[in-house]
């Protein structure tokens, strides 16, 4: 084995920089939070060569004093912080003292900066750590850090790069945090002498609006909530605008941008429901918070940060999202693609016009739970926003296309219901109240009925059976692989009792959707007694249904998250007929 000994510096420092500084995004990203620490109102990034060739940034912040220009590139040197208390309450960006020596040990620097109090700049050269030079230059105030030749001397680290699009890519999503984080600041982004992106000092939400959803700000909704020690500030794009993938997700804490699970998952419980399986919401959160209550310090570039009361900070956040969301319309608005015009097959207007002519307004004898309705309304009547969702529309309803779709008139809007969604919606709440009062009623049958079940399925029922009567069934172990069934839900009372249960035992088993087997439970009570696609229904069906989906406390979607209506504007028609 070696003997110990102490590292020589250059290599001390390279080692450092690795930590800091893996690729050309984490450098833009440390000389932008260096500008905004400096007061800038405009910053401009310009790369080359993805942030291989060059990365320049240029602010018109305070600058730094000639004199301290060498301290500036000596690591564990800052201005930020001054005793070992001050982490404690952490409001700047860069308080490590890393970024320019860690940046310079791996690349040739050239710092230009003037302070506002002084009429002449400083310009310094650094090479792997080194000033080579100092001395004066002509140059506005603020400050410009050059960085050319990254990773010269460490040449194993460019091997770990990917491709040059992607490292810009990742250059690009680091200004882009930046810019969402800072309104009040004015940023620009150029690629190989080219802008690529120009954000002028603007409003939050017009900000978030232009990097989140392409500046339709109507596909925000707004989030504001008071929690632990600070407050919550967030845009949702609209569910429609969810994504495959978490890509559009923007954490910020004290505007710095981070990586929390906890947060993203607190957004994510928020948004239950809501979301199909697969789909992911887009959102910019901004949490500001008593610095004392969060840890920045955990990671080498800032990137993760703990929190001291977890728990009630993720249901604070959960809340605030679905508060927000709750109280927001949020039916899909169906819009044609591209300019006025016939659509091309298979766009949403083309689809209605050759359905509606293949299909007659179903008017037969209704199925399911709606077949025994008293005082069901009238088929045209208009329902009325009544219950808890005073958001929804008045529907006037028209009949039922394909034996699938509800059709029904609203104001300004033609809305298509889908039925089974939407019942689906409806019965889960129902039980979900019902639970809340103390169980599901349970519909006793005439006849016991015996179900034989294998060995697994039998300890799930037996295991279970408290938990089962709490949703309407009575069951009896009868024999060492025989339950007997004495009652159902109520609510499924038409549906085949042995189905149901064989159901509720693979919820019990851990299949289908919910975080816990009453949820699954529930879900699956729900999605198996719900009126199906192809079920057809009378008038006063279909408006028993949307009465009741008016109710609802999330009439939006089923509880997979797929919508449970979705609307045409009459501009909209309009444009179908050539009118517009």
């Amino acid at each position: 084995m070696s003997p110990i000994r102490v590292l020589d510096r250059s290599v001390a420092d390279r080692i450092a920089a690795g930590e800091v500084v893996d690729r050309p995004a984490s450098a833009v990203k440390e000389l932008i939070e260096n500008s905004l620490d400096a007061g800038a109102q405009s910053v401009t990034v310009e790369v080359e060569g993805a942030g291989l060739g060059l990365i320049r940034v240029t602010d018109d912040g305070c600058g730094i004093p000639a004199e301290e220009i060498p301290l500036a590139f000596e690591r564990f040197a800052t201005s930020k912080i001054e005793r070992l208390e001050d982490l404690d309450v952490i409001t700047s960006f860069g308080f490590r003292g890393e970024a320019l020596p860690s940046i310079a040990a791996v690349a040739q620097v050239t710092l230009t900066t003037r302070p506002r109090d002084v009429e002449t700049a400083t310009r310094a050269v650094v090479t792997a750590g080194v000033v080579e030079r100092l001395g004066a230059h002509g140059a506005p105030v603020g400050t410009t850090v050059e960085v050319v030749r990254l990773f010269f001397n460490t040449p194993a680290r460019r091997k770990f790069l990917k491709s040059p699009a992607r490292e810009q890519a990742l250059v690009a999503e680091a200004v882009q945090r930046a810019a969402m984080a800072n309104p009040a600041v004015a940023f620009r982004l150029r690629f190989d002498g080219r802008e690529s992106g120009w954000w002028p000092r603007g409003d939050p939400a017009s900000r978030v609006a232009d990097l989140l959803v392409a500046g339709a700000r109507s596909d925000l909704i707004g989030v504001a909530g008071a929690m632990p020690a600070g407050s919550v500030t967030a845009w949702l794009a609209r569910p429609e605008r969810s994504r495959p993938n978490r890509t559009g997700q923007h954490l910020f804490v004290n505007r710095r941008p981070v990586q929390s699970a906890l947060l993203r998952r607190a957004v994510e419980q928020g948004h239950a429901q809501l979301l199909p399986v697969g789909r992911f919401p887009a959102f910019a959160l901004f949490l500001e918070i008593d610095p004392t209550s969060v840890d920045v310090n955990v990671h080498p570039r800032k990137l993760e940060v703990r929190f001291r009361d977890e728990h009630r900070l993720f249901g604070a956040v959960a809340a605030a999202v679905r508060e927000a969301l709750l109280a927001s319309p949020l039916i899909r608005v169906l819009m044609s693609p591209g300019a006025p015009g016939p659509q091309a097959p298979g766009a949403p207007g083309h689809l209605l016009a050759t359905t509606a002519s293949q299909a007659l307004l179903s008017t037969h004898e209704p199925r399911g739970t709606y077949a025994a309705r008293e005082e069901a309304p009238v088929a045209n009547a208009a329902v009325a926003t009544v219950g808890a969702n005073l958001l929804f529309p008045s529907l006037r309803p028209l009949g039922q296309l394909l034996s699938t779709y509800i059709l029904a008139e609203g104001p300004d809007r033609l809305y298509l219901i889908d039925q089974h969604a939407a019942h689906e919606r409806v019965l889960y709440e129902r039980i979900v109240a019902a639970r809340r009062r103390g169980g599901v009623p349970g519909q006793t049958l005439a006849l016991p009925l015996t179900v034989d079940l294998d060995p697994a399925q039998m300890a799930l029922v037996i295991g279970h059976l408290d938990l089962l009567a709490s949703l309407g069934y009575a069951l009896e172990p009868f024999g060492a692989r025989t339950v007997l069934v004495r009652a159902v839900p109520a609510l499924s009372a038409r549906i085949e009792p042995e189905a149901m249960l064989l159901r509720a035992i693979g919820a019990l088993a851990g299949e289908g959707e919910g975080p816990d087997v009453l949820e699954r439970l529930s879900i699956a009570t729900a999605c198996h007694t719900a009126i199906r696609a192809g079920d057809r229904l009378s008038p006063e069906a279909i408006g028993a249904l949307l009465a009741d989906l008016a109710a609802a406390e999330n009439p939006y979607t089923c509880f997979h998250g797929r919508p449970t209506l979705v609307a045409v504007s009459r501009d909209e028609l309009d444009r179908w007929f050539l009118r517009g």
